[in-house]
């Protein structure tokens, strides 16, 4: 890229600087482009906003330090080494370009470095050395906001993939997929940046038209379904809310998610967003509101009946109801009938009368109530003796 023939790749402006030396924690000055920190863990020494350039020597020359210092926003070219350090413990250099050198960056006998989100381009013997191993870290993990490894002018791998083990294809991420060898040492960036870095504050976005959509819709659970988001760089993950809070975050290859644990009849409020690996978050995902299912129970089963106990109650108090009036009806069929008189009337709408044999022995009226009991068997009753 001719670009990188003229200019720094850098935010912000930087100012010319005398080759830098320091060795030993002392002569981390204001005189050697120090500007800030005390060298600890929360407040490391700042070198930064500067352009070096020492043709035939050492742009950045760091030696026996074990304080904590910080490289930033650094242009080291046009030299024999950009950046050395020999024998130094808690290096960081972030944010860096180092162009067109013999050596970018050598790291000899020295731990405990991080190196991530640089340039290094053009450097004609050797973009970078590390004798260290994996003593030294040459990217910043995947997910952090500032993750990543550092872009090499030299890289020839693809980017199809995304993920911290770059696995979920196709996904693209500004990331390689493969990665990228520190000379001729075991060390590794894992995520070597597929563009030059440049500080990325560039949200997400979704085009017209974005939808999320919900499917498999029950009374307690549904799915939903989502277009792509769109970043300059690459989206690198989603993270789909319900109402105000996120309910799950997935991997930018993923465009599904089951959701369980609803309420039947409820309504809920999902939506969904994008990230990129510098984390900045879109904000203006597709979203949709929806009213779970009411369910349809089944009289096979417990909740049913449960539900419906006024009707296992009212049947129960019917099924008793008619059971006494049956219990009664055959009591008082089954109970003899005795006359106290010669003539016993039992009125009722139906009322018949029978009479008895008429052999000298009287006759006798019956009536009886209702049809039912004119079935009955009567017993005789003589109504007096013979005469003598």
């Amino acid at each position: 890229m001719l670009i990188f023939d003229t200019v720094p790749v850098s935010a912000i402006p930087l100012q010319s600087h005398s080759p830098i030396f320091i060795d030993g924690d002392k002569f981390f000055t204001n005189a050697n482009g120090v500007d800030g920190g005390s060298g600890t863990l929360l407040n490391p020494y700042l070198i930064q906003n500067w352009n070096v350039t020492a043709p035939g020597g050492i742009a950045v020359d760091i030696r026996n330090t074990t304080a904590y210092f910080v490289i930033r926003n650094v242009f080291a070219g046009w030299s024999q080494y950009g950046m050395s350090f020999r024998n130094v413990t808690n290096a960081d250099v972030e944010n860096s370009t180092l162009f067109k050198n013999q050596y970018g960056l050598n790291l000899v006998s020295s731990s405990d470095a991080i190196i991530f989100n640089n340039n290094f381009i053009n450097n004609t013997v050797l973009q970078a050395s590390d004798t260290g191993g994996f003593q030294n870290s040459w990217d910043n993990g995947y997910y952090s906001p500032s993750g990543g490894g550092n872009y090499w002018s030299d890289y020839t791998g693809i980017d199809n993939c995304s993920g911290l083990f770059q696995n979920s294809c196709p996904a693209p991420d500004g990331v390689g997929d493969t990665p990228y060898r520190i000379g001729p040492s075991g060390t590794f960036d894992y995520y070597p940046l597929m563009r030059p870095y440049i500080p990325d504050t560039t949200s997400p976005s979704w085009p017209p038209g974005s939808k999320l959509t919900p499917f498999r819709i029950t009374p307690t659970s549904l799915t939903l379904d989502w277009t792509n988001a769109t970043d300059d760089i690459g989206v690198v993950s989603y993270s789909v809310y319900r109402g105000s809070m996120i309910m799950a975050n997935v991997t930018a290859s993923v465009h599904e998610l089951n959701v369980t644990g609803l309420n039947p009849d409820s309504t809920y409020t999902f939506k969904v967003e994008a990230a990129d690996r510098a984390n900045n978050l879109s904000t203006n995902g597709p979203s949709l509101t929806i009213t779970t299912r009411t369910p349809v129970l089944s009289i096979f089963t417990l909740e049913f009946w449960l539900r419906n106990l006024y009707l296992v109650l009212a049947g129960a108090a019917v099924v008793v109801a008619a059971t006494l009036v049956i219990f009664l009806r055959r009591r008082n069929a089954a109970r003899p009938v005795t006359p106290s008189e010669p003539t016993r009337v039992f009125h009722g709408p139906s009322a018949q009368s029978l009479k008895a044999p008429n052999r000298n022995q009287g006759r006798v009226k019956a009536y009886f109530w209702g049809t039912a009991q004119a079935t009955q068997c009567l017993r005789s009753v003589r109504m007096g003796a013979p005469r003598t």
